[in-house]
């Protein structure tokens, strides 16, 4: 896996990584470094991806990590499979201090996956876990700039009714959830962008015209961006505040199902804010007394 090209984009970053990157870039012709003024994911994604000379594109996410063999696996069942214009791979969900959540795995059978997906919203576990033929992007129009968020679903949804999706039969990936990342502090607009997405599916399967969908797509983008720039926020600060100790929260289940003591600092947290949140009470007592009994059984 020596031919290959990296395109980092630099979506406006005001902490130091341009000097990092430029050193990268430097180290190796393969690398590209983009600077931009901060434009969102969407843009930076669709920039990205109309520089990319390679007849495969794979995604990365920056809080994320790829194991060694992804890529490697991925391209290997690309070439395999002629019919199969995208492809992912299981992937492990890990905390902010990597610590380990889950395994969100998928069908074996390509048609069972794209099926799934196109009619169960039952698609890749994260986007970074993606690589995709550049052929078929641009073929079903790539990115769609109307989408600030979901504009991964969106787009996987468009290539699965031209292609077919298959799965790596393994973990490559690990996905980090943490109270800033996108999962976490932008949930709520995440959805209502993936009912948008949806919605131009349904239009597109009745022969029906996408662009009322599009529209309202398009009006809560530029609604956020303006919002963004506003110089106060209070009433989006809080929001996003209790959006992320939802994160927090939903992390914190996870390592109490996982019987992970570290459980106790992720509730501990989310009580000092919101000491009314009952069940975060529940759950840090069930970690409590799960820890008791296994330090019990240590002692017998």
């Amino acid at each position: 896996m020596k031919n290959w090209e990296l395109i980092l984009i630099d979506d406006g970053s005001t902490d130091g990584t341009e000097k990092i990157l430029q050193h990268i870039a430097g180290s190796d012709s393969r690398i590209s470094y983009i600077s931009q003024q901060n434009n969102g994911l969407t843009q930076a994604l669709i920039r990205g991806c109309n520089l990319a000379k390679a007849p495969l594109i794979a995604r990365q996410d920056a809080d994320d990590i790829s194991l060694p063999n992804r890529l490697a696996q991925q391209h290997q069942l690309l070439s395999k499979r002629p019919e199969v214009g995208f492809v992912s791979c299981f992937a492990d969900y890990i905390g902010p201090r990597d610590e380990y959540l889950s395994t969100v795995i998928r069908p074996a059978d390509s048609i069972e996956a794209t099926e799934k997906l196109l009619n169960e919203r039952l698609g890749p576990p994260a986007h970074g876990t993606v690589m995709f033929r550049k052929s078929i992007y641009d073929q079903v129009g790539g990115y769609r700039p109307q989408f600030y968020y979901a504009q991964d679903s969106d787009l996987w949804m468009r290539m699965a009714e031209v292609s077919q999706i298959a799965y790596v039969q393994e973990s490559c990936y690990r996905f980090r959830w943490h109270e800033n990342s996108i999962t976490g502090s932008g949930r709520s607009l995440q959805s209502e962008f993936g009912r948008l997405g949806q919605l131009c599916r349904k239009a597109r399967r009745e022969g029906q015209s996408e662009q009322p969908w599009l529209e309202q797509a398009e009006q809560l983008r530029a609604a956020i961006v303006e919002r963004r720039q506003q110089p106060t926020q209070t009433f989006d600060s809080a929001a996003k505040k209790s959006s992320q100790l939802s994160m927090t929260y939903l992390i914190a289940c996870q390592l109490v199902a996982n019987k992970d003591p570290r459980a106790r600092s992720y509730l501990r947290q989310v009580l000092r804010h919101q000491p009314w949140h009952w069940r975060a009470w529940v759950r840090l007592a069930q970690s409590l007394v799960s820890g008791e009994k296994r330090d019990a059984r240590n002692e017998v």
